[in-house]
């Protein structure tokens, strides 16, 4: 390990609050950035730490926790600790990221521009270039596409699919669309409609077969009914054109899993 304690060295003292606030904005952003990159040094350094740790067969479960975590894909070399530091706060991004070859991995945490399409509200496509840092979660799922990022064209094709996707969702067409008309007390499908007794006989009659008939040893089972159920079950039975025996039998057996 001698020739890896010293991957980490660089460091002075931390700067004191009345120091930083006689500093310009361009003296801050740089002692920002200078420390980020000790931060990813630094980060880079505890994988070599872990990675031997490891090799001795040390279980490391318990440190498995916030940037720790990422420690195993930094040291097998998947993971670019740049990338770990400049997208910390974004995991869904990180996540995308993390798929990428290395090197692009490092580009895109010293903030490369992406190519990202967005829809306005008059359903025009607008192309932008933004750092990975600035995107949403939702944008990042449009832009990343396993180790690769997509084309313009290819998030035009995917935004249009969500675009489809979510138009049948919201406004189901009448084909295929079963409804119950109160007014008419009718089942109505598309432009067709039925009553719901013969709906329930045609239901009771599919699949009609000898060993589905009405064992003669039968025992009575009774139901009771309100007077205005009864009168409604007595025209849904009319309508069936099945005698109320038969119409309650199939109705039971094959629709309530007897």
């Amino acid at each position: 390990m001698e020739n890896n304690t010293t991957v980490f060295t660089e460091s002075r003292d931390v700067l004191a609050p009345p120091e930083l606030a006689s500093m310009s904005n361009e003296q801050l952003r740089s002692e920002l950035a200078r420390s980020l990159t000790m931060s990813a040094k630094h980060l880079a350094y505890l994988a070599v730490v872990w990675s031997e740790l490891e090799r001795r067969g040390e279980n490391l479960d318990d440190l498995r926790t916030g940037l720790a975590s990422y420690l195993p894909q930094i040291a097998a070399g998947r993971l670019d600790a740049d990338a770990v530091i400049r997208f910390a706060g974004q995991p869904t991004v990180l996540r995308y990221v993390s798929a990428l070859p290395l090197d692009r991995q490092r580009e895109l945490a010293y903030g490369a521009p992406l190519r990202v399409l967005t829809v306005s509200a008059d359903g025009t496509f607008d192309s932008a270039e933004m750092p990975a840092y600035t995107l949403t979660a939702s944008q990042a799922r449009l832009v990343f596409n396993g180790d690769r990022t997509r084309t313009p064209d290819e998030q035009r094709a995917m935004l249009l699919s969500q675009q489809i996707t979510a138009k049948r969702r919201a406004t189901p067409g009448p084909e295929g669309r079963v409804r119950y008309d109160k007014s008419a007390d009718v089942l109505r499908i598309g432009k067709a409609s039925a009553t719901v007794g013969e709906v329930i006989g045609a239901l009771a009659m599919r699949e009609r077969d000898p060993s589905a008939d009405i064992d003669p040893a039968t025992v009575p089972f009774v139901i009771k009914f309100s007077e205005l159920d009864s009168r409604a079950l007595k025209i849904r039975v009319a309508e069936s054109g099945l005698s109320q025996q038969e119409f309650f039998h199939r109705l039971i057996v094959k629709h309530a899993l007897v």
